[in-house]
């Protein structure tokens, strides 16, 4: 289980930007969300086979590209990101602005589809006795069946599903698939996992932005007319009154007016209008188009933690994710329950002490060969309890006796996890982790982004998880390494090369028994790093991107980060395009970047398109400057909360919780022998 870390509550706005509530991390599949209070554009379908956008008055009207699109909804990612369309055939999901970015998805009869509340999963409609789907809205893995067993009715069918902010999913259910009684709204609730019948004979439900308000169609007078109730279904009342028929209603996410399909009985002609609310209003969306949805804009987060007068970026890591002794809890730390002294002046060394810092609930602190730096003794004292473990990474020649005993005299207790060279050092700290690891990470120990990069994925598994990092030297695999492997039953333990080297050492390797393996590389390390983010992680909440020419910082924020998502390379002077392209890919998930350390490693450049990329645009991005680890009043986690007053979590449908490894395929043919 991931805990809810200082992370969840800087990843929300001010309290200017909070309409309703925040919604507070307190599951692994609950994060810290705003309720967006602003609406964009109106997304259509164009009546052939694409998607156009269009401001509400008709202006700025647009084709999206690389949509293919016949009839369906397309409906926004909660951030106003993406949107999801499709035909019977497949759902597509797509950026309107910039790089389209098209992820194609399953099931094979979409007759509508909709982000969850935290847009990392996609409900979609068959309308079929097969029920609602969901899958991550990456498409790592094929959708499931939303409901099974008792939730699902013996030859129902269930459609036209609906996401409040808060997690429940409306949606129609006609008892014995094409019964001319017509639909009931239905409400599921993904915490309880409980589904129950919420409004009689009506169809097309649309939650408001804020969750409060629920809009449907109930047939009057051989019309359909709209309906607006409260999210329970109760004090329904009609909206319009005109001799057509009223579907698909899509709210403004500021909720004072609703945009709508009118069809004409006479005709059969739809278009598609907007309804004012206070006055009874209607206008036509000018320039055509059916099927509109409102674009929500919720403001997304760049997290900058870095260093700050007597702390430097280790101390600022370390103070954003851990609570100090003595002091009272913050909302978001952790208690620290250990810490890894590394070497601050060898970059390869440090790259086990990643996954062995999550893997304990510790911060990564860096120190001087020779002696106990201040600002880690610092650190020491103010997070860690007294008799707690701090791990020396490396033997004497890279961390002093010196340093031992100035740890040992502070009243920590000191283990160091030496060795004769990398590999043993690497094998001796995966042994601390675990000796019967579920996944093995292997990569070139002979520089360090690769290293880096699987010793975060390995980290992912958390507090007391069973992921490992060990290294190759080259195209090699040294002894120390063999000999954590052959102690290893194949059968159950996951192997995973990460870059080309790796890969070739174990391919070549003398191993005492076969090895089937996951080979995991790219022609760079930015573009390894993507392909391992895309390998591990399905639809991630959260990213942190690195210099690829700081490992410190690397270090110190994949430790800080690890069991929250990928961590990515970059240039520092602009993002770099494998990068750039999978936070594109993934916006709908991403609600947060976190980055580690000052403005060298950042450009104004990285940073907008990093902004570009997980937003609607950058303007809908807030950073949050974390000067030694500590954010701003304004976006600290004891004023957000109370800003946001007491919500319940947002939840993915819990049926397709996807955790590490969840969407992996078989390994491929690589074997080591």
């Amino acid at each position: 289980m991931r805990p809810s870390t200082r992370r969840s509550f800087a990843a929300l706005t001010s309290a200017a930007s909070v309409a309703v509530g925040a919604l507070v991390a307190a599951t692994p599949s609950a994060q810290a969300m705003p309720v967006s209070a602003k609406g964009g554009q109106i997304a259509l379908y164009d009546g052939r086979s694409g998607v156009v956008t269009v401001n509400p008055d008709g202006t700025g009207r647009r084709s999206v590209p690389g949509i293919t699109n016949n009839g369906v909804t397309p409906n926004w990612a909660p951030d106003g990101s993406r949107v999801v369309a499709g035909s019977a055939g497949s759902v597509i999901s797509g950026r309107v602005t910039g790089p389209t970015s098209p992820i194609v998805m399953g099931p094979g009869n979409n007759l509508a589809s909709v982000f969850s509340a935290d847009g990392g999963s996609i409900i979609t409609s068959t309308y079929t006795t097969d029920g609602l789907y969901v899958g991550p809205s990456d498409g790592s893995y094929s959708p499931e069946p939303l409901f099974s067993g008792d939730l699902k009715g013996a030859g129902d069918c269930d459609g036209s599903p609906t996401v409040s902010p808060y997690g429940p999913i409306a949606f129609i259910r006609t008892s014995s698939c094409g019964n001319s009684a017509g639909p009931d709204v239905w409400t599921y609730d993904p915490v309880a996992h409980k589904v129950a019948k919420t409004i009689k004979s009506a169809s097309y439900p649309a939650f408001s932005a804020d969750g409060s308000r629920l809009a449907f169609s109930r047939v009057v007078n051989g019309f359909r007319q709209l309906f607006v109730a409260a999210a329970d279904g109760t004090g329904a009342q009609q909206v319009t009154t005109d001799e057509a028929d009223h579907r698909g209603a899509s709210w403004d996410p500021e909720g004072g007016r609703i945009a709508y399909d009118s069809v004409d009985p006479s005709t059969g002609v739809t278009t598609a209008r907007i309804l004012t609310l206070s006055d009874g209003s209607i206008a036509t969306i000018p320039g055509g188009g059916i099927h509109p949805a409102w674009q929500p804009l919720r403001t997304n987060s760049i997290d900058r933690v870095y260093a700050d007068g007597a702390v430097g970026d280790d101390g600022a890591a370390s103070r954003w994710t851990f609570d100090a002794i003595g002091k009272p809890h913050v909302n978001g730390l952790l208690a620290q329950r250990s810490a890894v002294l590394v070497n601050k002046n060898v970059s390869t060394y440090a790259a086990p002490a990643v996954s062995l810092a999550a893997n304990k609930q510790g911060a990564v602190l860096m120190t001087s060969p020779g002696s106990l730096d201040a600002a880690a003794a610092t650190e020491l004292k103010r997070s860690l309890y007294k008799g707690g473990t701090v791990y020396l990474e490396g033997g004497t020649n890279l961390i002093s006796d010196k340093v031992a005993q100035q740890v040992t005299k502070l009243g920590f207790k000191v283990l160091r996890l030496g060795g004769n060279d990398l590999a043993s050092v690497t094998a001796r700290v995966a042994g601390q982790i675990t000796t019967k690891p579920t996944w093995v990470f292997v990569a070139d120990g002979n520089q360090y982004r690769d290293p880096i990069a699987a010793s975060t994925a390995a980290g992912s598994l958390g507090y007391h998880g069973l992921g490992v990092v060990l290294v190759t030297k080259g195209t090699t695999v040294p002894a120390a390494t063999l000999k954590y492997l052959d102690a290893l039953d194949p059968n159950r333990t996951n192997l995973v090369s990460v870059g080309t080297n790796a890969r070739k050492a174990l391919e070549n390797a003398p191993l005492k028994k076969i090895w089937s393996f996951w080979d995991v590389s790219g022609s760079t390390n930015e573009a390894t790093a993507v392909n391992l983010a895309e390998f591990w992680w399905a639809a991630p909440y959260s990213a942190s991107v690195e210099s690829r020419w700081n490992w410190q910082t690397a270090v110190v924020g994949g430790a800080a980060t690890a069991t929250y998502g990928p961590m990515l390379w970059s240039e520092v002077s602009s993002l770099s395009a494998p990068t750039a392209a999978y936070l594109t890919k993934e916006s709908a998930s991403i609600q947060n970047v976190q980055t580690f350390g000052g403005y060298k490693n950042y450009s104004v450049a990285n940073r907008t398109a990093i902004g570009n990329a997980i937003a609607a645009s950058n303007s809908w991005i807030t950073t949050v400057w974390a000067a030694a680890g500590t954010p701003p009043v304004a976006a600290s986690p004891k004023n957000l909360r109370k800003a946001a007053g007491t919500v319940a979590p947002v939840t993915r449908p819990a049926l397709s919780e996807a955790g590490p490894g969840r969407h992996l395929p078989p390994p491929n043919a690589r074997t080591g022998r």
